[in-house]
């Protein structure tokens, strides 16, 4: 199979200026897609021939890379005066979690390389899209992201971070919103071990919705000023900023962060609990479920015998397949009901009417019936 690369960047605080358009457009001539928001780039063969992270730089706001050899990459690019440096520190971890500066901004680099074989492929088109809400999430002070991205490193190297404490636990994982889901599937974070994590998450508090009338009458007059400026010059992020200080003056808490004393051994350890509580769960709900069908079937059972020689007399694959499970529901009744011997009678006269067919005859083999 060809090598498949998808790159995809989106604005979030300003749209493209037709001339800034015209330039990113001119990047590729493998341009998918460029509007005044987002510009799309694939390849099945060759390569991107510009650093994406430059092109986020100077023209945007988040990146998404996907391909089909297990390399993923998410970035946001962040106004710098904007970043908690400090929040972010306890998350970071070399080559994969990365806070750069360069110049008015941060750029925040989440990126995995795992392998293929393990890599489910995804349609990455609208991704990107269901992400950009956590960049200002983030820059809110909701770390429940970084930390997801965290466990997703540790899960791929996990003999080497086993006896790391992991880092301070975000509010709010046992319920994540549409973006985080949206992150942990594209990651492929398992679910398992968000669980593990989450039995240490405190509750999202609610925080009541800011009354921004009210708000903006508190900011003095240079303040008002100031942020009005910023906005209509076009400053990165303004609008966050200014919104942001509205938050705090509306009394609005940060998110809280637990202090964990758990090791990384600890979490895989509870993770492997509950994966086996789940598949036990998952053996006992199939189990009551056959248990329910084979009792459907002990009230209809010369109905359904009528029908497997009804399909059987139509001599299709598709039928045969049909006839060969109800043929095994019927043996496993039997079994259930100790009526073995009523089950061999039936099932050898089928046998002796249709057993010419080496089709139904490999089907009944393959099944176990014979």
């Amino acid at each position: 199979m060809s090598e498949y690369q998808y790159f995809e960047w989106q604005t979030i605080d300003r749209p493209l200026t037709a001339r800034e358009q015209a330039d990113v457009d001119e990047l590729s001539s493998h341009m998918d897609t460029v509007t005044s928001t987002q510009a799309i780039v694939t390849y099945s063969w060759g390569d991107f021939k510009h650093d994406p992270k430059q092109v986020l730089l100077k023209y945007f706001d988040a990146f998404l890379y996907d391909s089909n050899f297990g390399v993923r990459e998410l970035m946001f690019r962040l106004p710098k005066k904007l970043v908690d440096v400090d929040q972010f520190q306890s998350y970071l971890i070399e080559d994969r979690i990365m806070l750069e500066q360069h110049g008015a901004y941060f750029v925040l680099h989440i990126g995995v390389n795992d392998d293929a074989d393990y890599f489910e492929w995804i349609e990455s088109e609208n991704i990107l899209g269901q992400l950009t809400p956590l960049r200002e999430q983030l820059l809110q002070g909701d770390m429940r992201m970084l930390y997801l991205a965290w466990l997703k490193v540790i899960s791929m190297d996990g003999e080497e971070w086993k006896e790391d404490q992991e880092p301070p636990v975000p509010a709010g994982l046992k319920k994540l919103n549409a973006s985080l889901q949206a992150f942990a599937e594209f990651f492929e974070i398992d679910p398992h071990l968000i669980s593990s994590a989450a039995e240490s998450s405190k509750k999202a508090e609610s925080n009541p919705e800011v009354d921004l009338e009210s708000a903006i009458a508190k900011l003095t007059r240079k303040e008002s000023d100031a942020f009005l400026l910023q906005i209509a010059q076009g400053e990165p992020g303004a609008v966050l900023s200014f919104k942001k200080k509205l938050t705090e003056i509306g009394g609005q808490k940060s998110p809280v962060r637990s202090q964990s004393t758990r090791t990384v051994s600890d979490l895989f350890k509870r993770s492997d609990e509950i994966e086996e509580a789940a598949k036990r769960k998952a053996r006992e709900e199939a189990e009551r479920k056959r248990m329910l069908r084979l009792e459907e079937l002990t009230g209809n059972e010369e109905i359904n015998w009528q029908y497997v020689e009804k399909l059987l007399g139509q001599k299709r694959g598709s039928t045969y397949d049909e006839a060969t499970k109800l043929l095994v529901e019927l043996r496993d009744m039997s079994v259930y009901k100790h009526k073995e011997n009523k089950f061999k009678e039936r099932f050898n006269t089928i046998r002796e009417k249709y057993g010419k067919s080496v089709a139904l005859s490999e089907r009944f083999r393959r099944a176990g019936l014979m």
